[in-house]
């Protein structure tokens, strides 16, 4: 900290101006941080606030910093195994610096107090105080339970004590757990590792941090046992505690596996993955809610996930080649299968290059985010095959599951990017259509599905089981009556090849027919359209200004129709198979398509305004709601927050996901895979949308601090387009400085937007 502010103090004022501007810009866009409740950032300071107040630290310089749009090399420069060696020091020093704090060294003074044993059925059970550090004022409780016959034993490692039911299952297979009291304080045991915020005054280490450092403690003790099997310790934890596993697995080589469960964001789910659009804890939710758990240095990245030097892929790369089961449920509301299965083939990378490529699993379960027993069981499974105990055969369960290698493959399709012309910013009005259907794919023939002019009592459609784990208020009487309470009435609307949507009325319609908007979602992979109860206005869940609130728009005189696209929400496991059905067409052709069929439905609807069917889309749904009103004359209007990419100017140069994120990443429209690097020769682009939207009206909000699309050239692709609007005022463009989010005052003015253009207050 000392040579940082040094060097802060010495460097040119322009600079440290600019870095000031940026921390203004961090302390108007973000959240004001909440207290922690069970913990602190360290002796002195309750949050991040406080911890900039007294440090005087700024943000790093982001211009000097490369944008790095994936997730970071972990093998970058490494081609021996001495390299990796060496390559593994600088990953450590950039995880401890940027995301956790700097460690103690390991004490060498450790020595174990036993304070009880006993006898519990036909196992043993001793508790044993560790005392170390400074004059041994450190101090660390651990429990074991033994179970009986000869030994040695291998070990089931975690901090969650025995009033969470988490280590029955390990004992009763052979295995003697073993637990460290040194984690949130809200179950119930105490941390033991708040003290040692004094202890170590000169580390910086954050709660996550020292609850890993503690499982380390435990390991020095557990060493010193005839009991054990040295080589054969495996350490879990789940939510909060699978955090802190993955870490103290990653920084202690002495943990032969580890399995992190459901610890989502700042565990298995990058924090590239964990941004505003996927709907989960992202850092400056994590940071500022809890912003004891990591370093406050980490909060400085929000909204620049894309600067981070380091992510959750390079810390599980520290683990390889021991075992390492990423597990979680692909439903969890605080997760994100997408980012797992994008982390898990990248440290994949790692584990082969090391020749260990069976010793990293990936289970995504059903459910949310609760464990149980047989959850445990596949843990032990895990243990059993990395400990050459039983064998098992690897886990790996893909949901999202693309690949664009496998659907060149399964396609047959091999475009020459050189083949086509380098094209300017100009539109080719001629050819805006068939630009369009081209990115979309070849769509199949379909029957056109008769829409009904009333709502059916029986609908004859369901959105499957899922929607009742979701709490949808059609599959959840308690959702159902908060929606009743918020003034409004829920209808199941069939739509499309044999879809359900969910259509929000006002409850006291005024006469005449209403007008709708169309709710299209972002990526959130693992709820569709419904996370956070977008149907109240109020709630506890700080990821709910992500979601529009229904209520706003029904009270203002609006329908709301919302459906999940396929690929998310109950229709999460549907697209994994979608391009060995249909190569040649695309997931952003069946999600145009999708939408097209609920404006149908929509519109022949007796209730409904045929003439005021609106549009509402953000991120993900923002580039669907386009693609339609290209398509389908019927849209009155868009409304699209970071919805608008200009694929041309999307280079590698820009430091943007750019193309891949279509062709590579989420598989949206694979034919533009082929002109990464040729962005200039690609065929279609946004802007051909945009065009064939005129001259209807367009609302485009872009924020000025968006990672995924730099906002000035945004601004350029948006001028071309707008020369094909005769009256220029039915094309907006905002860009607020804000990240790529939604909250709720952007909300409010695209409500209050959408109000104007159909003629309500």
């Amino acid at each position: 900290m000392q040579l940082l502010l040094l060097f802060l103090l010495t460097m040119p004022v322009s600079a440290q101006a600019d870095r000031e501007a940026t921390l203004d810009q961090l302390l108007q866009v973000l959240r004001p941080s909440r207290v922690p409740p069970d913990g602190r950032i360290n002796a002195v300071d309750r949050t991040w606030e406080d911890w900039i107040r007294r440090t005087g630290e700024l943000p790093p310089d982001f211009d000097a910093m490369p944008s790095i749009p994936g997730l970071p090399d972990p093998l970058q420069g490494v081609q021996t195994g001495a390299q990796w060696t060496e390559r593994k020091k600088v990953l450590r020093a950039g995880i401890e610096h940027w995301m956790y704090g700097k460690f103690p060294p390991a004490p060498d003074n450790l020595r174990a107090v036993v304070t009880a044993t006993r006898k519990e059925g036909r196992a043993t059970v001793r508790e044993v105080r560790l005392e170390f550090g400074p004059s041994h004022k450190a101090t660390l409780r651990v429990e074991l339970v033994i179970p009986e016959g000869k030994g040695p034993f291998p070990v089931f490692l975690t901090n969650h004590a025995r009033n969470r039911p988490w280590i029955y299952t390990a004992v009763r297979r052979g295995y003697i757990a073993c637990v460290y009291h040194a984690t949130d304080p809200r179950y119930g045991n105490g941390d033991d590792s708040d003290a040692w915020v004094e202890v170590y005054p000169q580390h910086d280490f954050s709660v996550l941090a020292r609850w890993a450092w503690a499982a380390s403690r435990a390991v020095d003790y557990l060493l010193t046992l005839p009991e054990v099997d040295k080589k054969k310790i495996g350490l879990t934890g789940h939510s909060r505690n699978g955090k802190q596993a993955l870490l103290a697995a990653a920084f202690d080589e002495r943990i032969a596996a580890v399995i992190p469960s459901s610890g989502n964001s700042g565990e298995c789910d990058p924090w590239r993955y964990t941004t505003e659009p996927f709907a989960n804890e992202s850092i400056e939710l994590l940071a500022g809610a809890q912003s004891h758990w990591f370093h406050p240095r980490l909060r400085f990245f929000s909204g620049r996930e894309d600067k981070l030097p380091v992510d959750q892929n390079t810390l599980q790369a520290l683990i390889a080649p021991r075992g390492l089961m990423m597990y979680s449920g692909f439903a969890e509301s605080a997760g994100n299968p997408f980012g797992f299965e994008q982390n898990y083939r990248d440290t994949l990378r790692v584990y082969r290059f090391l020749n260990r490529e069976q010793n990293l699993w990936l289970h995504l379960r059903e459910g949310e985010h609760d464990t149980t027993s047989g959850d445990i069981e596949n843990f032990v499974d895990f243990f059993d095959a990395m400990f050459d105990r039983r064998p098992r055969s690897k886990t790996e369960t893909f949901i999202h599951g693309y690949d664009f290698e496998k659907w060149k493959q399964v396609s047959g399709e091999n475009i020459q990017a050189t083949s086509y012309a380098v094209r300017s910013l100009r539109l080719e009005k001629s050819s805006l259509r068939k630009q369009v259907e081209w990115a979309l794919g070849d769509e199949p023939a379909y029957a056109a599905n008769l829409p009904r002019r009333d709502l059916p009592t029986q609908p004859f459609v369901s959105e499957g089981a899922l929607a009742g784990l979701f709490r949808r208020p059609a599959a959840d009487r308690a959702s159902m009556e908060r929606v009743r309470k918020e003034g409004m009435e829920l209808k199941i609307l069939p739509f499309g090849d044999g879809l359900a949507g969910n259509l929000f009325l006002p409850a006291k319609a005024a006469t005449g027919k209403l007008p709708v908007v169309i709710w299209l979602h972002a990526y959130s992979y693992q709820y569709g359209w419904s996370i956070a109860e977008p149907w109240t206005s109020t709630g506890s869940d700080i990821r709910m200004d992500q979601r529009p609130s229904f209520p706003s728009l029904t009270k203002r005189g609006f329908a709301v129709f919302a459906f999940d696209q396929i690929g998310f929400g109950t229709r999460v496991r549907d697209s994994k198979e979608f391009y060995n059905r249909y190569p040649h067409w695309s997931l952003m052709g069946k999600m145009v398509a999708d939408t097209r069929a609920a404006v149908e439905a929509l519109a022949a609807l007796d209730m409904i305004d045929a003439d005021r069917i609106y549009l509402m889309g953000y991120s993900l749904g923002g580039k669907v709601g386009l693609m339609t009103t290209a398509l389908d004359g019927r849209v009155a209007g868009l409304a699209a927050v970071c919805g608008f990419d200009p694929l041309r100017l999307d280079t590698a140069d820009r430091g943007v996901e750019g193309v891949r994120h279509y062709s590579h990443l989420h598989g949206l429209m694979p034919r533009l895979g082929f002109f990464v690097g040729q962005e200039g020769r690609l065929p279609f682009d946004f802007d051909a949308a945009l065009a064939l939207a005129a001259p209807r009206k367009v609302l485009l909000i872009a924020p000025t601090l968006d990672r995924y699309a730099r906002v000035a050239d945004v601004r350029a692709e948006v001028a071309e387009a707008r020369k094909a609007w005769a009256v220029a005022g039915n094309l907006s463009l905002e860009t607020p400085m804000d990240f790529n989010q939604f909250k709720r005052r952007t909300q409010e003015r695209v409500f209050t937007w959408l109000a104007e253009n159909a003629g309500l207050k």
